[in-house]
């Protein structure tokens, strides 16, 4: 077989796509449905017409090598858990052999991939001319995440990563060692690892009690809400892991930095989450070091996503981001 991460971005989705319908028959799909491409960056998520009934389901075929069966079943059960909590989440679906995750080969992809199914859901990401409200809203939502997350207990077999000091910053980071990334030069690299050292000590010192670390989505984006007459779901629950509760803001807020509109949706989020559940400004005052870890951790992304469009066209420019937010991060020492 030709090296499939190799292959141009479309025949790879093609070939994605043609395991994604290896995987309908697992869950009573028939092959004939119609699938569409919903989206592909960590996973290959395409729309499900059923041919049989006329449902609409979304399946979603799992980035080879970054969960586990295991993993993915612990973030279903949080999901439901969330739910039955009143947070509307999507409904996945349990395959013909007792199964909500199914692991998936094709003649024309190297290794298999896991793959889910989830019932299909109305909805649109707000309108990014109003980001204010939609930060508003996030943050309301993720207090309410939050609040959940520390009232409930999951089962013995619950496994998902940890976004905690050495999760994001020590010696084997969940999304990959940042100083390996190609294109960094010796002298970024020291400046990086300085402010890695100092948001890792300063990580340590903040600890990890219950009001201030746990389960967190680690990917609330408002691209990540789907809003429909006023009704609001989450989704995109693959980062989801144990980590500050404040991880969750700096994820959404990173990309934004140096925006003339950063400080009104830092404090429509801030007001939102408040509406819920408490926030001291204690902890508001680790946010940069959340978000200096978040920036290396986008670095280890790029590093292991090397193949793909994002890091082909963005690691330049993101290297650039993250050197100029270390230096800023170490001058206000």
């Amino acid at each position: 077989m030709e090296n499939f991460y190799k292959l141009a971005d479309e025949d790879k989705e093609k070939r994605l796509q043609g395991l994604a319908v290896e995987a309908l028959e697992s869950f009573g799909i028939p092959r004939n449905s119609r699938l569409s491409l919903l989206g592909r960056r960590e996973n290959a998520v395409f729309s499900v017409n059923d041919s049989a009934t006329d449902k609409r389901y979304v399946i979603r075929v799992h980035r080879y090598d970054y969960q586990t069966e295991a993993s993915v079943n612990s973030e279903l059960e949080w999901i439901k858990a969330l739910r039955l909590a009143g947070i509307d989440t999507p409904e996945f679906v349990t395959g013909l052999n007792g199964k909500a995750v199914q692991l998936v080969s094709s003649v024309d992809v190297p290794e298999p991939h896991l793959c889910d199914l989830c019932h299909w859901v109305k909805g649109a990401p707000p309108e990014e001319s109003n980001i204010v409200e939609s930060y508003r809203m996030l943050g309301e939502i993720n207090a309410q995440i939050h609040n959940q997350a520390q009232d409930w207990q999951p089962s013995e077999s619950f496994s998902r990563q940890s976004w905690s000091e050495d999760g994001m910053l020590g010696k084997d980071p969940v999304w990959g060692r940042f100083w390996e990334l190609e294109g960094v030069t010796d002298e970024q690299n020291n400046l990086l690892l300085k402010a890695r050292d100092l948001a890792y000590s300063r990580l340590q010192a903040f600890g990890k009690t219950s009001d201030r670390f746990g389960l967190i989505h680690a990917d609330l984006m408002p691209e990540n809400i789907l809003v429909d007459n006023g009704n609001s779901l989450v989704i995109d629950f693959d980062d989801c892991g144990f980590g500050w509760n404040l991880y969750d803001l700096a994820t959404s807020l990173w990309m934004h930095e140096g925006e003339n509109y950063y400080q009104q949706i830092y404090a429509a989020w801030v007001e939102g989450y408040r509406k819920v559940r408490e926030l001291p400004e204690s902890h508001l005052q680790q946010l940069s070091t959340l978000l200096m870890a978040r920036g290396l951790v986008a670095l280890g992304w790029l590093h292991t996503r090397r193949e793909t469009e994002v890091a082909r066209q963005y690691t330049p420019v993101i290297i650039e981001k993250v050197c100029q937010q270390a230096t800023d991060y170490l001058a206000a020492e």
